[in-house]
C-alpha cells in the first residue's frame, strides 16, 4: 500500500520514501509535506539558469536581474531552445525536489488551469510556461481564489487566452463595434472554476423540472465578465492595444492601462460589480463571485480527485471532499488532505483495487525516481553541434543539470504541451470496451494511450536504460582516435572522452542528459550468486554450464524484487514465469567477457541481457500502468 499511495501523492516512490512513510504513517507524512518550505520561482529560476549556462551571450543579465520586477525582460528575441530549457527544468524540479506533494498537486492543477504551447509563441518564449507553473506551485496548498487571481494577472494566460491587449467596446475605422475578447471570461468559468453545468455537492448534475441539466452561466455572464478583463497588457510591451504584439515581459504580472479598461457597472452571475472600481479589485471581486457559486466546490473537488487518486470516485467521496472545499473557502491544503485521507481511497488500497490508469508522464517519472535519477555531472553545449577540438573551445560546459527533450512522441503529453485549453484528454472519456461501457466507467488517461504511443514508450525505456545507467556506461567501449576500442571504466572518463569518442549524447541537446543507477539490481543478483555485494560477480558462470544454477535463482530474485519495486507485487506468477523463461538463457556468456577476448564484462552482460529487459518488461506491463 505504501508504494501505491506514494505513486499517487508523488512523482514516484523511492525505496527511502517507502521506508520513511512506513515509519511515520500517512497523516504525519502529509503534514511533513505541507510544512516543507516553498522553493520560490523554482521553475522559472531553473529555466533561466539553464538558458544562461547554455547561451551566456544570449542571456547576459544576472538571474536575479531577470527575476526582479524591473525593465529587464527575459529574452525578446527568438530562441528555439527555450522550450527545451523549460521542459528540462520541469523534469529536474519534479524528479529531485523533496516537496513532492506540492509538485504533484501543482501538476494536477495544471490540468485544470491549462496554459500550453497551443499558443505557438511559447515555443520560443517558454519562460511563460515556467512562470505559470510557479503560480500553480506557489498556490498548491493555498487558497484556490488566490490561485485564480494570480492566474488572471499572469502574462502567459493573458496571451494564451487572448485577453492581453483586450480593449473596452470601441468602433474600428470602418465604424463597426469591436467588443471585448470573451475567451478568458468563458474558460475561467467553464474550465477553471464552476464547470458548464450546475452540480450537487456530490458531483451529480442539478436537473430542472424537465430532467435537463442546468447551465452554470449564460452568454450574458460571459459578456459582462469579459469587460472585467479589459485594459490588461504585458509589462514592457512596446506598443499597447495590438493583440498580436506580445514582445513584453512573461515573468511578472500584467499591468493596467486605464484608458482601455471598461469602468462601468457589471452584472455577473446575479451579482453586481460597482462602477469605477479599481481594476485590480474588480478582478478579485469577479473571482469572489465566481467562487461563491455552489458548483465550484464539487466541480473542482471531483476533478482533483480524478487527477490525484481515482478516476471514478463515488458521489459520497466527492461530497466529503467538496464539503471540505466549501467549509474552508477553497483551502487546497485541506482539500488535498481530505482527498488522500478519505476512507474510500484506503479501502481501494487495502483491497488492491485498481482505480486509475497512470498518465504516461507519471509512469515515466516513477520509473526514473525508482532508479535514483540524477543530473548529468557535465555535458557540453557546442556551436556546430559538436566539439571543434579536444579542449571544447567552441562549447559551454554545463554542470549538474538535466536535459529532457519534448516527450510527446513517447508519452503523448508533457508539461505545458496540452493540445488545447481542454487538456490532454476528456475527463468523461469511456474506453471502447464492453465492461467500461456496461458499468459507465471513465478512464481519461487511456484516451492518449494509443498503440503507437505505447510502442514508443517501450522503445524509450529501452533507450533510456542503455544511455543513462551509470554502471552500464562505465562498462561500455568506444573507438578512439587511434581506431582501437577502449573501455570507459569510469564515469569521469566517459565525460572526458566526448570529443574523442564523437559521443553525441554529451554534446547534442537533442539527447536527454541524466543518470540513473541499477545498484540495487546489481546487489540483488550478486547477493544470490556470490553471497556478497563487492561487485566482482566472482561465481557468475556461463549459463550453458548446467552444473551451476545460482544465476537462475538470482534471476528469479531479481524479477520478484523488480515486481515489488515497480508494481507493489501485482504481477501474477504466470507473468513472472514467462519473463524468467525468456531470459534464463541470456544471463552470461563467458566467451563474450573482456577477460576472454570479448568486449562485454560480466556487469555489462548482466545489465544488457537481464536487468534492463526485466525493468522494461515490468515497466511496460499492464500491472505497472495502473494505480
Amino acid at each position: 500500500m505504501a508504494l501505491r499511495f506514494l505513486n499517487k501523492a508523488t512523482f514516484g516512490a523511492t525505496s527511502k520514501d517507502i521506508e520513511h512513510l512506513q515509519k511515520i504513517g500517512v497523516p504525519a507524512w502529509l503534514e511533513e509535506q505541507f510544512a516543507l518550505p516553498k522553493n520560490k520561482d523554482i521553475y522559472l529560476k531553473k529555466t533561466i539558469e539553464l538558458a544562461k549556462a547554455a547561451e551566456p551571450s544570449t542571456f547576459p543579465a544576472s538571474v536575479d536581474k531577470y527575476l526582479a520586477n524591473n525593465d529587464t525582460v527575459f529574452y525578446m528575441g527568438i530562441d528555439f531552445n527555450m522550450l527545451r530549457y523549460f521542459l528540462s527544468s520541469w523534469f529536474e524540479a519534479v524528479l529531485l525536489s523533496k516537496d513532492q506533494l506540492r509538485h504533484k498537486t501543482a501538476y494536477a492543477l495544471s490540468q485544470i488551469v491549462v496554459e500550453s504551447i497551443f499558443e505557438p509563441l511559447f515555443r520560443i518564449r517558454a519562460e511563460a510556461l515556467a512562470h505559470h507553473y510557479d503560480i500553480l506551485y506557489n498556490n498548491a496548498f493555498g487558497s484556490y481564489s488566490q490561485l485564480l487571481q494570480d492566474v488572471s494577472f499572469s502574462p502567459g494566460m493573458g496571451v494564451f487566452l487572448t485577453y492581453n491587449g483586450n480593449r473596452k467596446l470601441y468602433k474600428n475605422e470602418a465604424g463597426i463595434p469591436v467588443y471585448p475578447d470573451e475567451n478568458y471570461a468563458r474558460e475561467i468559468m467553464q474550465l477553471f472554476s464552476i464547470g458548464l453545468n450546475k452540480l450537487h455537492m456530490d458531483g451529480t448534475p442539478v436537473l430542472d423540472d424537465k430532467e435537463r441539466m442546468v447551465l452554470t452561466y449564460t452568454q450574458q455572464d460571459v459578456n459582462e465578465l469579459a469587460r472585467v478583463f479589459t485594459g490588461w497588457d504585458l509589462r514592457c510591451n512596446t506598443k499597447f492595444g495590438l493583440v498580436f504584439n506580445k514582445q513584453g515581459d512573461f515573468t511578472h504580472p500584467m499591468e493596467m492601462t486605464p484608458k482601455y479598461h471598461d469602468f462601468g457597472q457589471k452584472n455577473i452571475l446575479g451579482r453586481t460589480i460597482a462602477a469605477d472600481m479599481d481594476p485590480y479589485e474588480e478582478v478579485k471581486e469577479a473571482i469572489k463571485i465566481i467562487m461563491s457559486q455552489p458548483s465550484a466546490a464539487p466541480y473542482l473537488s471531483e476533478t482533483l480527485i480524478m487527477r490525484l487518486t481515482k478516476s471514478n470516485p463515488s458521489p459520497d467521496y466527492v461530497k466529503r471532499v467538496a464539503t471540505v472545499f466549501q467549509n474552508t473557502h477553497g483551502n487546497l491544503e485541506e482539500v488535498v488532505k481530505a482527498i488522500f485521507l478519505d476512507p474510500e481511497l484506503w479501502e481501494d488500497l487495502k483491497e488492491d483495487w485498481i482505480v486509475k490508469f497512470k498518465e504516461p508522464l507519471v509512469a515515466y517519472t516513477q520509473l526514473l525516481r525508482s532508479m535514483h535519477v540524477k543530473p548529468m555531472p557535465r555535458w557540453y553545449m557546442c556551436s556546430q553541434h559538436r566539439p571543434a577540438d579536444e579542449h571544447y573551445s567552441n562549447c559551454q560546459v554545463i554542470r549538474n543539470r538535466m536535459i529532457v527533450n519534448d516527450p510527446r512522441s513517447y508519452l503523448a503529453q508533457g508539461p505545458g504541451l496540452a493540445p488545447s485549453v481542454f487538456n490532454f484528454y476528456d475527463n468523461d472519456f469511456v474506453p471502447n470496451d464492453e465492461e467500461f461501457k456496461r458499468r459507465g466507467l471513465k478512464a481519461p488517461e487511456v484516451q492518449i494511450q494509443t498503440d503507437s504511443m505505447l510502442i514508443h514508450f517501450s522503445n524509450k525505456i529501452r533507450d533510456m536504460l542503455f544511455e543513462s545507467e551509470k554502471g552500464y556506461i562505465q562498462e561500455s567501449f568506444y573507438k578512439g582516435k587511434d581506431r582501437k576500442w577502449h573501455k570507459y571504466s569510469t564515469l569521469e572518463n566517459y565525460l572526458q572522452k566526448a570529443y574523442e569518442a564523437d559521443n553525441p549524447r554529451l554534446f547534442r541537446v537533442g539527447w536527454d542528459k541524466f543518470l540513473i543507477d541499477a545498484d540495487e539490481e546489481y546487489k540483488i543478483l550478486e547477493k544470490v550468486i556470490d553471497g556478497d555485494t563487492n561487485g566482482d560477480f566472482a561465481n557468475l558462470q556461463d549459463f550453458r554450464k548446467r552444473d551451476f544454477h545460482k544465476d537462475e535463482e538470482a534471476l528469479r530474485e531479481l524479477i520478484d524484487f523488480e515486481d515489488r519495486k515497480l508494481t507493489g507485487g501485482f504481477l501474477s506468477e504466470e507473468q513472472k514465469e514467462i519473463l524468467f523463461d525468456g531470459l534464463k538463457e541470456r544471463i552470461y556468456i563467458e566467451t563474450n567477457d573482456i577477460d576472454h577476448g570479448g568486449r562485454q564484462s560480466k556487469k555489462y552482460q548482466l545489465f544488457r541481457h537481464i536487468i534492463a529487459p526485466v525493468i522494461r518488461a515490468i515497466a511496460t506491463s499492464e500491472k505497472y500502468m495502473v494505480e
